[in-house]
């Protein structure tokens, strides 16, 4: 009877009993977030690879095993924690989100690491064998299967939880479920047909299922598709590099291949991350690494046997020709000498001998052809030599790559030379370049690798982590930094937060957003500076004791005075809360009336003519003209439209001569700037239990002055307690304050200037000198002729997310048609209700 492809005789818990007696154990891993991380964060990572090579001794299995993403599973992350009944156009947006990915494959790579147990002792190996010889038997004779022995089952299981604990923590190995042992082994035979069920992330099932394994197919192999009608396939024999699996679905056309070389010269790091880089390939690749690991002082010992047998070789030969033999030698002796020195690099150094295969599959013949030479070009490039052996022996390597195969011949002949776990670890096999919140509102898409996976930004389950959640937008004009800002604003708004936003714009470009979301329902009012419809007046706004300490604020930036000037102790005095009620002043318009008529004290008065020229002008209508109606504070969004308002420049504020020659329409407008700040911040602050977001357009606007400063300061220190998120944008990080360093999520754009771009890079937290890294972000979305980006190319970003991974993505539109439209609409003028 003829050996069986699929091993497993049972499965229980992370255990695969197999048809030779060997138990493995199996492990999902956790990959480190590599992506486009910098230079400290990647030595941290190689060395956690070098302490994963240093615990592995003798056979084990590391594979990197691509699978598609559930898009239930993604629209369960996009709706967790959300109510259906308080907010129905968010659940209708990501369902048109969910329509949006018929034509995206998204998919992420799983990792695992499988070892044979050591028998513990001679009875258990009897043990293992006789399981064996049972099941043979039974299966002969048409029995029902057997389970393992009681014993063995406790042994192999305290065996497993041994090697567990020699793992390193930060890839928090999960023991491999049954069902996940039957997933990869379907995958292998399904590979390329994208026929896999979604695997789980958490949790195992530790019952053991009696014939667990048996729902496993054998599969059925064909050395080079010779099955295929000529017609169908015209590839020749000899060019047949593939092999057709068929399982209990259609076949899988499958090429398994070989890593057979590496540069003479080695890798540097980082940069020579060869094994991650495939996912920079666009279609999945599997990897299973065969490693044989040993200790340094056994290394060293055949390493010196091997040098004997050299320089034995090199007194047997007599040619001395530069590119003779004796050079041939040369070249093997200088490097079992650098293989001698890396193994005497630390005690806990080992000695690895891998062999790496890497499998594609197709619908078809032509299909995974192509992927094999794609894959042997992109190795090319970086020096790696990569090889599609024949169909005969690819079978036994596609077999190989199955937990719970033994280590054949011809995978051993497949083998690199040994290496050392400081020299493997550069590859960083396991890592990935995922960003994102694990829940939340989809920022837009993955676009670091070949892999495409969504981003989502999860501002409320950071500030509810105690984290903030602040992000800023690093871009030129027309790169996309209002859309982005908008796209999140819209976002938070239909998932039932409440959102604040100063427009700029002379276009009034934040009105189509707010008009959209005021029509579903969510309130949104918007008022314009210096036309309004609605008061600013604080003491209308907020009442009395609220309000008193705005207008204090407000007067003192008008008058330029001091809290301590004599002038500052009697404008207190005057909005004592107490006074004013005593005077029924309850407007600012009735406190300049006060002030000028119904007081005899000259402070006071000199008070009120100030305030009342600022009243006469054409912007002082907001504040002091009663006619109209109190901004609703409540309202679940406000636009602050401050086009027309006049603001010092920065020379002006820096330059004691020049502040003291400012008009007054820059002073009222500077001040009432700083009003805004007050109010927004008052109303993100008063309520810890409902999230809200203040966007700060433009931040220079905000932040070029000290109270609008302190209160963006305020936000990024404070606002986690409070639910209060700050965002903004700006072409230059430097104009987010004093306090940028404590924004966590930063975005960063298309910047053509290569100093900017440089700036941003340094904002992101990586090398401004990455030369490739700045041409990437000069080349983000670029623009065509009209001034229009490319169509395809809108939304190219880098950031570095909550968690401080780096990465690429592209900011996506909402999937509702008529939000997406509202962001990508900048009306001359218009208007919402209150």
């Amino acid at each position: 009877m003829s050996r069986r492809i699929v091993p497993y005789t049972d499965l229980t818990e992370n255990l695969a009993f197999t048809d030779t007696g060997t138990v493995w154990a199996t492990w999902r891993l956790e990959p480190q977030k590599y992506g486009y991380a910098p230079f400290k964060k990647r030595s941290m990572i190689k060395k956690l690879h070098e302490d994963l090579f240093q615990s592995l001794r003798g056979e084990a299995m590391l594979m990197g095993i691509t699978a598609s993403l559930d898009p239930s599973a993604m629209v369960e992350a996009m709706i967790e924690g959300v109510d259906p009944e308080q907010c129905p156009h968010w659940f209708h947006e990501v369902a048109k989100t969910l329509e949006s990915w018929d034509d995206i494959e998204f998919g992420t790579r799983t990792f695992w690491l499988s070892i044979p147990l050591k028998s513990s002792s001679f009875k258990e190996t009897l043990r293992r064998h006789g399981t064996v010889l049972r099941r043979k038997f039974h299966d002969t004779l048409a029995l029902p299967g057997m389970s393992p022995d009681l014993k063995l089952l406790e042994s192999s299981s305290l065996s497993s939880a041994q090697a567990l604990k020699n793992l390193p923590t930060m890839f928090r190995a999960r023991p491999a479920t049954p069902e996940e042992h039957v997933w990869l082994a379907l995958h292998h035979m399904q590979r390329g047909l994208y026929l896999d069920e979604a695997i789980g992330l958490h949790g195992h099932d530790k019952s053991l299922v009696e014939g667990q394994a048996r729902i496993i197919p054998e599969p059925w192999m064909d050395q080079g598709a010779q099955t295929d009608p000529r017609d169908e396939n015209k590839d020749r024999i000899f060019r047949r590099r593939y092999i057709k699996v068929a399982a209990s679905t259609e076949p899988s056309y499958q090429q398994v291949l070989a890593v057979r070389s590496m540069p003479l010269g080695g890798f540097e790091f980082p940069g020579g991350e060869w094994m991650s880089a495939i996912d920079q390939l666009p279609f999945p690749v599997d990897w299973v690494w065969r490693l044989t690991t040993i200790d340094a002082r056994e290394a060293k010992k055949q390493n010196a046997t091997n040098e004997s047998r050299l320089n034995d070789q090199r007194d047997q030969r007599t040619d001395e020709s530069v590119t003779g033999s004796n050079a041939e030698l040369d070249v093997h002796q200088r490097d079992l000498q650098l293989y001698q020195q890396a193994l005497s690099r630390n005690e806990k150094e080992v000695s690895i001998t891998p062999t790496v295969l890497l499998a594609v599959g197709g619908s078809s013949a032509e299909e995974v052809s192509s992927y094999g030479k794609q894959i042997i070009d992109f190795y090319k490039q970086m020096e790696v030599g990569v090889e599609a052996p024949l169909p005969k022996l690819m079978e036994e390597l596609w077999q190989s790559m199955m937990i719970g195969t033994p280590m054949t011949p011809i995978v051993k002949e497949y083998s690199l030379p040994p290496t050392t776990s400081f020299d493997l670890s550069a590859s960083i096999p396991i890592a990935s370049d995922s960003l994102g919140a694990e829940r939340g509102p989809m920022l837009g898409i993955n676009t670091t690798g070949g892999r495409r996976t969504p981003v989502l930004h999860d501002i409320e389950s950071a500030v509810m982590g105690n984290k903030s959640g602040c992000f800023a937008v690093v871009a030129e004009l027309g790169a996309g930094k209002t859309l982005t800002l908008k796209k999140i604003t819209a976002s938070v708004a239909e998932r039932g937060g409440r959102y604040l936003t100063i427009d700029k714009s002379a276009t009034h470009e934040w009105l189509s957003i707010a008009n959209a979301l005021d029509k579903k329902g969510i309130q949104s009012t918007a008022i314009n500076l210096v036309e309004p419809e609605y008061s600013l007046d604080p003491l209308r706004v907020f009442g009395i004791e609220e309000g008193a300490s705005h207008v204090e604020s407000l007067a003192a930036m008008l008058m330029n005075i001091s809290p301590s000037d004599e002038m500052g102790i009697v404008l207190n005095e005057m909005l004592n809360p107490v006074h004013l009620e005593q005077h029924g002043i309850d407007s600012l318009g009735k406190l300049v009336e006060f002030l000028q008529e119904k007081t005899d004290d000259p402070d006071q008065r000199r008070l009120g003519r100030t305030m009342q020229a600022f009243s006469k002008k054409k912007q002082g209508r907001v504040l002091f003209d009663e006619t109209l109606p109190p901004l609703n504070k409540d309202a679940r969004g406000i636009v602050f439209c401050t086009y027309g308002l006049e603001l010092p420049s920065p020379e002006e504020l820096s330059q004691g001569f020049l502040f003291k020659q400012l008009t007054l329409e820059k002073i009222y407008g500077r001040a009432l700037y700083a009003l805004i700040a007050r109010i927004a911040h008052q109303v993100c602050f008063e309520d810890d239990s409902d999230l809200a977001l203040f966007m700060a357009s433009e931040a220079h606007h905000l932040t070029s002055n000290p109270q609008g400063l302190e209160i963006v300061n305020s936000f990024l220190r404070e606002g986690r307690k409070a639910k209060a998120v700050l965002g903004m944008d700006s072409h230059d990080p430097v104009e987010f304050g004093d306090k940028r360093g404590l924004i966590p999520f930063r975005i960063l754009m298309r910047h053509t200037d290569e100093e900017e771009a440089k700036k941003g890079l340094a904002f992101l937290g990586l090398d401004p000198d990455d030369e490739e890294k700045v041409e990437k972000i000069r080349g983000f979305s670029p623009q065509q002729a009209d001034g229009k980006i490319v169509p395809g190319r809108e939304g190219e970003a880098m950031i570095i997310d909550q968690s401080g991974n780096h990465g690429e993505i592209k900011v996506t539109l909402p999937s509702d048609p008529e939000i997406a439209a509202a962001i990508l609409t900048t009306p001359q003028a218009a208007r919402i209700g209150g």
